[in-house]
This record gives structure tokens, sequence and C-alpha cells, in this order.
């Protein structure tokens, strides 16, 4: 037990939230008007009633994916669906480069105050100001949101408002305008895909609407209303086609590179085939078969099927032979390939890991764990029997992985174990005390004839999504009398990330699948975001790298990171929001005295690796949450200023157990580096969490609801992030004029932060951390009060506030809001005297996590007893929130170690700790 253990709120209280009003339209953008959407769109609804009539005289009864795409935003798209028959809702995606064009522009021109100054030198920002001040007064903007916005009176004309101060610059002035003006409108415009299965009943009815849409103020009859408003946005309507099932999917890459190798041989090409969910079983079943027979007829086979209703998933996994593939490369489709049944082509997935060099034997001592495990890992089989494992893993291997395993071959799952139960080797830390549970879902790739251990892959014959859902069931589920196997597991380690899968604003059928079962069994998933090992053009010679200083080095690779970006980022399942995305710092507790021929691109420790993958996540969130010590990653120098990834077993790196490279051997260890590894530290500090609650039950007589208790690992794991030295250099290298926009590239290479774990084990004379949990439903608010100290009252120092709020979001995957659960926080800024740092407050809280940090020294006082009240409000997303939501809280007030102030003493003073809800944790 810490002498300053952390301490609990008392039950919160609950009140009815008063409503947000929601918004619609989309005000900001210009739309076609009735005459010319009527010249645009009705040959395209002719086109789609002709599709439908000359397959129907073919004697087919055809469906179609209708696509609807719309410019700007429009809400409750479902109903207007719901409302035709023959429409069925399939998805919506959302679309945020789309070019404008005469039709469709932002006519939205945003002026800011400092514009002016930053265009035309002779004017300062007071100056600026004053113009800005002048455009607002004569109605050249309007204030929207606190910003201005020109309005749509001639420009031109302001200069006869101008004073005289400004009339040498009148010219310039009216200039920058009309430029910014014509800037806006070439901006790229944000829209949707809204797609249903169509067939001719529903196109006939949908015509008809069309025809009777007026220009007048005539509505469409009930329940086609909405039907007004999606008309005047339509930008295009059609059938969803073959290059939409192969475009941004990454196949036709991957199918070039099979093509290469197998070409003019008897092996087969593998890809996956994702279906149209279907609502009916039998569909399902027929669609199925329909489509395995049409690769039947193409001399291919079939692989294997899933289905997860859940999450709305439904694949097949089939073989075609090269030439089959090769013809739909030159655009010669075939009934597989023109399948309205199929929404995408996908490569399979390409979840290998690399493999690590030998390494050396160290001696090690075997030691013992007690206890139920609380966390689980899901990789590749381990080697149990290294010294350093020993006793330590509970190894579960329903489907006989293990048997394709040599010793030597077991080198992944053996890192993460080591790197779970022991932290990095260099580092010297206590091992955690309980057992550790594994399922092993990797196998040796039967096909790599490349290296001498193959690398481990998800088996081909599997699909990641079915293994994972399998083994996460068995873990709390009883099956054919077959009791749950690991019921106490709280978080699951998966630092296995798919290649052919990065995250580009839709989010992988694996990420939605980590998200319904976080939910369902509330536990905690800690996954990688993936590694990038793709040479990078640093565009100069290793000599002159190395004339280069350490800053000016890091400042030249961050900055060709950050123009590859694109290409750089998330891996599945890394995009799921419940989860914890684990990125990688490029640093480690390793002494290199002898790096050889190899290089450090990026020498400095405060910077992500330069093999991390990045953010942002879905919707802007905050991905990955965390970026931990993963290892320093070297380079080899190649022709042409390129630099490859080093795969040397040496140090620096992180230095972890390994498996055997002689018979007998059961210590040797290797360095490694990656996001796999930051991943398997964050599991690693989420157990030492689990402890130091324990740890807090017989002290304070405290029952935690077994529902909360996930949830309060993922937000003390998130609670003591910050951006401390890494903002201050990226914020150099990365400059733009743009404060909000900065801090989201920002957070897209550090997220919220590097967390230390010891800030959240244990308070200190000057910090006092405060955790609450509960249960929330919708348009609920719960308060909390966080007792302040009255040693602050009225005094100059530095203080700071840190928030943290998590919850594990039911979920809605045929919604494009997708997040069912909005739960968010409003940091009472002024009541202590501080304001944001770090993340933008409107970033922050596109996840399902918010974590805030704020700090000032503004005088403030107050009266012993006064309290901050810090309320988590729980708002609908998308449609049908009924559940109930766990969530948990921590608040940390704190000052500078060296200022002699009692706040831990008067807060626990003044807070009280009831007796609460349901069991202990066991």
């Amino acid at each position: 037990m810490p002498e300053k253990p952390l301490l609990i709120f008392p039950a919160p209280s609950t009140a009815d939230r008063v409503k947000k009003k929601q918004g619609f339209g989309s005000p900001s953008y210009h739309f076609p008007d009735f005459t010319n959407q009527k010249d645009r769109l009705t040959p395209q609804f002719e086109t789609m009633l002709q599709s439908f009539i000359v397959d129907s005289a073919d004697g087919l009864e055809p469906e179609y994916v209708l696509v609807i795409e719309t410019i700007g935003r429009i809400d409750d798209f479902q109903r207007a669906v719901r409302a035709i028959d023959g429409l069925e809702w399939m998805a919506e995606i959302d679309d945020e480069v789309i070019e404008p064009d005469d039709d469709f522009f932002n006519q939205s021109c945003k002026i800011g105050k400092t514009l002016f100054c930053k265009k035309i030198e002779e004017i300062n920002r007071k100056q600026s100001s004053q113009i800005w001040n002048l455009l607002l007064e004569y109605g050249f903007i309007k204030i929207v949101r606190k910003d201005g916005y020109l309005t749509d009176k001639a420009i031109v004309e302001f200069e006869q408002f101008l004073t005289a101060e400004f009339s040498e610059h009148s010219e310039s002035i009216i200039q920058i305008i009309r430029d910014e003006s014509i800037a806006s409108r070439k901006q790229s415009l944000s829209g949707r895909l809204f797609l249903s299965m169509s067939n001719r009943q529903a196109i006939d009815k949908l015509l008809h609407l069309w025809n009777q849409w007026d220009s007048g103020d005539k509505k469409l009859p009930r329940p086609y209303g909405k039907w007004n408003e999606i008309f005047k946005q339509i930008k295009t309507i059609r059938k969803w086609d073959t290059p939409d099932r192969l475009r941004d999917t990454g196949i036709i890459d991957y199918w070039k590179a099979e093509l290469e190798l197998k070409k003019g041989t008897s092996s087969k090409i593998t890809f996956e085939i994702e279906l149209w969910y279907r609502n009916s079983l039998d569909q399902r079943k027929e669609i199925e078969n329909k489509v395995s027979g049409l690769i039947l007829t193409e001399n291919g086979s079939i692989i294997t099927a899933c289905v997860i209703k859940e999450i709305r998933f439904h694949a097949i996994k089939a073989e075609l032979p090269p030439e089959n593939i090769e013809k739909v490369l030159k655009s010669e489709y075939t009934k597989v390939f023109t399948n309205n049944d199929v929404m995408f082509f996908r490569p399979v997935g390409q979840c290998s890991v690399e493999i690590s060099v030998d390494g050396t034997a160290r001696n090690f001592e075997s030691g013992n764990t007690t206890g139920e495990p609380i966390a689980a890992i899901l990789d590749g089989a381990p080697f149990a029997n290294h010294s350093l494992l020993q006793n330590r893993l509970i190894v579960d291997d329903p489907d006989d992985f293990e048997s394709s395993y040599s010793a030597n071959a077991r080198k992944h799952g053996t890192a993460m174990a080591s790197l779970v139960c022991h932290g990095e080797l260099d580092a010297r830390e206590e091992p955690i005390t309980r057992p550790v549970y594994f399922r092993p879902i990797m196998k040796p790739d039967p096909d790599d004839f490349v290296n001498n251990t193959s690398r481990e892959i998800i088996p081909k014959e599997h699909f990641m999504e079915d293994l994972i859902e399998r083994s996460v069931r068995r873990m709390f589920e009883e099956d054919s009398n077959v009791p749950a196997v690991a019921p106490t597991i709280k978080v699951i380690n998966l630092s296995v990330a798919d290649s052919s899968k990065m995250f580009f604003n839709q989010l992988s059928s694996c990420a939605k699948l980590l998200d319904w079962l976080s939910y369902k069994y509330q536990v905690l998933f800690c996954v990688s975001a993936g590694n990038i090992n793709t040479d990078i053009d640093l565009q100069k010679s290793i000599n002159e790298l190395r004339a280069l200083s350490n800053d000016e080095l890091s400042t030249l690779t961050m900055l060709k990171i950050n123009e590859d970006i694109r290409n750089r980022k998330m891996l599945s399942p890394s995009d799921s929001i419940n989860s914890i995305t684990l990125g990688s710092i490029h640093a480690d507790r390793a002494t290199a005295d002898n790096i050889g021929n190899r290089f450090d691109i990026l020498p400095s420790q405060n910077l992500p690796s330069p093999i991390s993958a990045h953010g942002l996540g879905y919707k802007n969130s905050i991905k990955p949450e965390l970026y931990i010590f993963g290892g320093r990653q070297l380079y080899d120098a190649k022709d042409n200023n390129h630099y490859r990834v080093s795969d040397s077993g040496l140090a620096p790196g992180q230095c972890v157990a390994t498996s055997p490279s002689t018979g007998g051997e059961i210590n040797r260890c290797v360095y490694t580096r990656g996001t796999s590894n930051s991943t398997a530290l964050a599991t690693r500090s989420a157990t030492q969490i689990y402890e130091m609650l324990n740890s807090l039950i017989p002290e304070n007589d405290l029952l935690i609801d077994e529902n909360n208790i996930a949830i309060i690992l993922k937000t003390l794991l998130v609670h003591g992030s910050s951006w401390s030295e890494g903002y201050t250099i990226l914020e150099n290298m990365l400059k733009t004029d743009n404060s909000r926009q900065l801090k989201k590239t920002i957070a897209r290479y550090l997220g919220f932060g590097v967390p230390n774990i010891h800030r959240v084990l244990e308070c200190t004379a000057q910090r006092a951390t405060v955790i609450g949990f509960g249960k929330i439903k919708k348009d609920d608010k719960h308060d909390f009060r966080f007792p302040l100290p009255p040693c602050l009252s009225g005094i100059n120092e530095m203080r700071r506030l840190t928030i943290t709020l998590a919850w594990f979001s039911p979920i809605n995957p045929a919604n494009r809001k997708y997040r069912k659960a909005n739960l968010s926080v409003e940091p009472p800024k002024n009541d202590i005297g501080v304001d944001r740092i770090n993340a933008d407050g409107r970033q922050v809280k596109n996840g399902t996590v918010q974590h805030e940090v704020l700090e000032g020294s503004k005088v403030v006082s107050y009266q012993d007893g006064d309290v901050l009240k810090i309320s988590v409000v729980c708002r609908e997303d998308a449609e049908s929130l009924d559940e109930e939501v766990p969530y948990g809280l921590a608040v940390t007030l704190e000052t500078g170690e060296h200022i002699d102030l009692p706040i831990y003493e008067e807060i626990e003073d003044r807070i009280s700790i009831p007796v609460q809800v349901e069991e202990k944790i066991q």
C-alpha cells in the first residue's frame, strides 16, 4: 500500500441533462438551384431505371446497391430509406475530399483578425484588427461562432470605408480579401455516400418522388418529406460498380505483387470477398452460395467464410488462378467481379510479424506467480520454457497451433510475454505477480521460403475476425459444457496488425469486432498501431547526415515522415474506438556503445519512432491515444539516399526473452523495437494499476462493480500522460499559423502523450488523484465534487488540473456515427485559475477517452468547503442508445514538487469514501 494512495470520489449525484438541440443542413455550402439540379440528375435517375429494365428483360429480378453521393450534412438518412419499400439500408461512408465545381462549393470564407498584418508588412496586429472591425461594422463580414465570415456584399465597396491611415494599402486589402474568397471556393468539400440495396419497385418510387419534387414551397407528402432535403444536396446517383469494389482496398497492388510470384505456376492467389451484410439468414446463405459458385466456375476454390452479425460482417476467403486475376488487372471483369452482392475485394490479411535475429544468452532465475490472470495475450505461440517465462504463462491452444511450431520459431509471442511479465530487461523491474493467459492465434508461414525461420502469420485458412471472436468468447463464456477458461481477464494484449488494411476514414471489420467485444465483456484491448517498415528517402547521403546537428537531423526526418503521412497511417485493428492504441516512442533503456554501420536517423528520445504508424482515428479522434517507449530503431544506408530499417538484434532497442538457437537453451534474449513492444508495456502497466486498485480495497472497504474495473484501467493508463518535451520539439519542427491545426498535427504524433505510470499508482504531498466510476444512461448527468484545498486559495503559484474520462461505447455498425454513447466533461477552468494546454479541446471529445490537461497560476480565492463540480454527461450519438454505459473518471490537482503546500492532505481530509456497489475485485 503506497504511503499516499489514490483517493476515491463519493458516489455522484444524478440529474437529468438539458438536451442539446441538433443542427441541420450545411449553410456554408453552395448548392445548385432547382433547375440546374433537375437538369443534372434526371439523366442519372433514368440511367438507373434503364439498368433495371434491361436486366429484367433478360428474365432477371435484379437488385443493385444504389449509391447516393451528397454534399454537406444530412441527418437521419435511414428514416428516408425506410420510407421507401424495396430500399434496404446498407451503409453510410464519409467523404472528406470532394472536389468543388460550379454547382457545389464552399461559400463561407473566414476572415481572421490578424489576416492583414500577416500579408502586409507595414500593418501591425492592432491595425489588422481595426480593418477587421470596419469589415464587421459595415456588413462585409458577419459573426458565426465567434469567427468572422464574408457576407454577399460586394467587397469592392469596402474601399470607401477604409480610414486614411490605410489608403495606401486599400488595393492590397481588397485583393487579399478576394484571394481568400477564391481560395475558400477551391477548398475540398465534405459529404457522404449513402448505400442502399434497391429493386425495381424502389427505383420506380424514387423516380416518382423526384418528378414530384417542386421548386416552390410544395413539400413531398409524408413519410417522404426528408427527400426534399436530400434531393437538394445530391451530387450523383448511380450503381455501386466494380471500380468501387476495388478502390482504396489495396487489392490491386496486392494482386500485382502476387501475380509476379505466381504467374505461370499452378499456385492460386488468395483474397477476401466482403459481401453486403443482409439481415436475413436465408439471404446470407443464398448470396454466399451464389458467390462461391461463381468462384468455382472460374476454377477457383473457397477456403472459408465468416459471419459476425453483431458487426454486420459477412466475408469469403477464396482462391483464383493467376490468369483470372491478370484479366481483372486488364479491366476484363468476369461475373464474380461484377456481382452486386459484393461490397469489396480485399487482400488476404497481412498479419505477419518480423523475425528477430538470434541474440545472446543471459543468466536469469525462474520465478513463480499467484492468483488469477487479469492480462491475456493473443499472439504467436510462446517459448513457455524460457527461464523468464516458466510458471508465468497459462497457454490455451484449442486449435493446436503450437504443433506447427518448432522451438526456435516462437519469437514474437515470446517477446510480448517477456515484456508483459518483466518489462524491458535492461530496466531491471520487478516481474508482475500474476500469471498471464496466452492464446496462440498465429502460425509459421508455410509459404515463407526466404527466412531461415518462417515468419509468423494469421493462418490463411482463418479470418482474423473469427479467431479473435472465438478466442475472447472462450475466455468469458461457457461453451458445450466447457466453462469459461479465463473469466477474470481485464486487459487483452493484441500486438498484431494487418499491413494490408491501413486506416482511411472507414473502420475495419476487425476494429468493429474489438469495439463490440470490449463493451460486451467490459474488457480493455491494448492494440499496436502497427509498424511502417518501408524505406525513408532523406535526400541526403550518409556523410551529409553525419554533418548535421542532432536537432537538424531530427527535424529533417520528422518533416519527411510528415510529408508521407498518408502512407504511414495506423493499421487494422488499431482504428478500434474502444481500445487503447499504442504508438512507439524512439527510446529505450539500453546502452549501445557500438552501433557499427547502423545509423540513428532520429537522435531524440522524446519523439515518435520513425517506424511507428500514426493517427488520427475515426472522426478525427486522437489515435493512437498513447505513445510508449518502443526501442530506438536504427537504419542502414542504401543507394540513392534511401534508408532501410535495420533488423539487427543488438542494442539499442528493448531487451526481451526469445526462442532458443540450440537445443536445450532456455535463457536467450534479443533486442527488438516497435509498436508491438509499446503495446505489451501498456498491458504490463494495466496489470500494475490493477494491483494498486486491489490494495485500495481492504484499506477503504471499497466495492467496485466488475463492469467498471477494465474501464478504470483504461482511464488511469491515459491519466498520467502529457505531451511534455515532445510538444516543444514538434512545435518548432511543424510550425503553422493556425494554432488549433498545429495541435491536431501534434496529436497525430503524440496522442495524449507519453504516460508516466508512477503518477497513477500513488500520490505525493503536492499531488492528489481522485478516481470515480459509475454507469450512466442517455441524457443523464453525474455530478462529482472535488474538494478545493484551502492552501491554494489566493496564492500565485503554478497548478495543474488533469481530468480523464473513459468509457466503452456500445456501437451501431449500420450508422455513420457508429459510437452510440458520447460521454463528456466540461473542465471547471475558472474555479481554479487554469487553462487548457496540450490537445485541442474539441478533438479530445471525439473518441472514448477525454483527457484534459490544464495549467495556470492565476490568483483565485475561494472558501474552505468549496468544490470543483465535475459533471459527466451522456448523449446519444448513433441511434438506439438503450444501454447503461460504465465509465471511469480520474482527477488530479497538483503544484510543483518544490512548492511546500499540503495539497494531498487537505483534499484527503475533505473527501469521504462511501461503500459502493456489488462485489470486490477478485
